[in-house]
């Protein structure tokens, strides 16, 4: 799989419509293929210096070979992952399915690659641009046969075909190697080598020295302490026993307990009055009520005959009423 994404790369600058269409010198056939097969070689051998450390770890002496062979590589990688786990099922040889549906899509790749090679490196085809509409075609000349011609076209169709399988399966044959191998970050290096596959021989190597580890011991581990955390924050951690269910706050204290909701006794009270100290004892304004007539009142009566009247219903509520009733 790695060796035709770099070669689908490297093959734009050998392409003469984009030579073309970009006014570049296109490579030669043969240079496109020896550089591909360079870069390639150098990420095949990490690739497979990874994997033959981590069966060494993990005790597949007799797989080790698996390492320095294409597909069979991929087969490797599924038994150091172990059984994919869906739901209730398992799912053993992950890396068969895998190392199959990368075969089928590397041999339908091969075809089309190749055909467009043999055209490129014969020279059976013309380029065509159209400066008036801003268009650049490239044409095959009769020198390609039918067969030939249909062939590109029903390797095009099938390589999108297998590539979807293919990336089904190599999803689920990442998660499973990064589960055991990169637990915390798995889904992220799981869409790393969907989207760019050489990056799979990197982190292969990067993790060989690492020890596989079993993800649903994990999981199960961290919801133990989450459960753990939850039912001491609950029962008697500071948010579900502490202060502010149990504490000052809630029943005791000048929220729960004080003198907007209750006393702690259960007896409610009544907020002192703020200005206890004018309503309570002698009128300040006697010198000026006592004994004479109100002045705010046509009918001549008394200041004391109007508490004593129905101006007022008691003494408390009628000194206070004004601005503070």
């Amino acid at each position: 799989m790695e060796f035709f994404f770099v070669y689908g790369i490297v093959f734009n600058f050998g392409n003469p419509l984009y030579a073309a269409a970009y006014g570049f010198n296109a490579l030669p056939v043969w240079l496109v293929w020896t550089i591909t097969a360079g870069i390639y070689a150098i990420l095949y051998a990490l690739k497979a210096a990874g994997l033959y450390a981590m069966a060494k770890k993990a005790g597949m002496n007799k797989l080790v070979w698996c390492a320095f062979v294409p597909f069979a590589s991929t087969y490797l990688m599924g038994e150091l992952a172990g059984a994919l786990r869906l739901g209730n099922a398992k799912i053993r040889h992950i890396g068969l399915y895998a190392m199959v549906a990368e075969f089928l899509l590397f041999a339908v790749q091969a075809m089309y690659y190749i055909s467009f090679s043999y055209i490129f490196a014969r020279g059976l085809f013309y380029v065509e641009m159209d400066e008036t509409a801003g268009t650049v075609a490239l044409y095959f000349t009769e020198a390609v046969s039918n067969g030939l011609q249909n062939l590109i076209n029903v390797s095009n169709v099938l390589d999108y075909v297998f590539y979807i399988l293919y990336t089904i399966a190599a999803i689920f044959l990442f998660v499973t190697f990064f589960r055991r191998y990169c637990p915390l970050s798995y889904i992220w290096m799981v869409i790393l080598c969907v989207i760019i596959p050489v990056v799979t021989a990197m982190l292969v190597y990067a993790y060989r020295n690492r020890s596989p580890v079993d993800y649903e011991k994990i999981m199960a581990a961290r919801a133990e302490q989450m459960r753990r955390m939850q039912q001491q924050y609950g029962q008697g951690g500071p948010y579900g026993g502490g202060p502010y269910n149990n504490g000052p706050y809630n029943n005791g204290g000048p929220y729960g307990g004080g003198p907007s909701s209750g006393t702690p006794g259960g007896a409610s009270k009544t907020p002192d009055d703020p200005f206890g100290e004018f309503s309570g004892g002698d009128d300040p304004f006697g010198d000026f009520s006592e004994k004479k007539g109100d002045p705010g009142r046509s009918d001549g009566a008394s200041s004391d005959g109007a508490s004593s009247g129905g101006a007022s219903s008691g003494g408390k509520d009628g000194d206070d009423d004004g601005f503070f009733s």
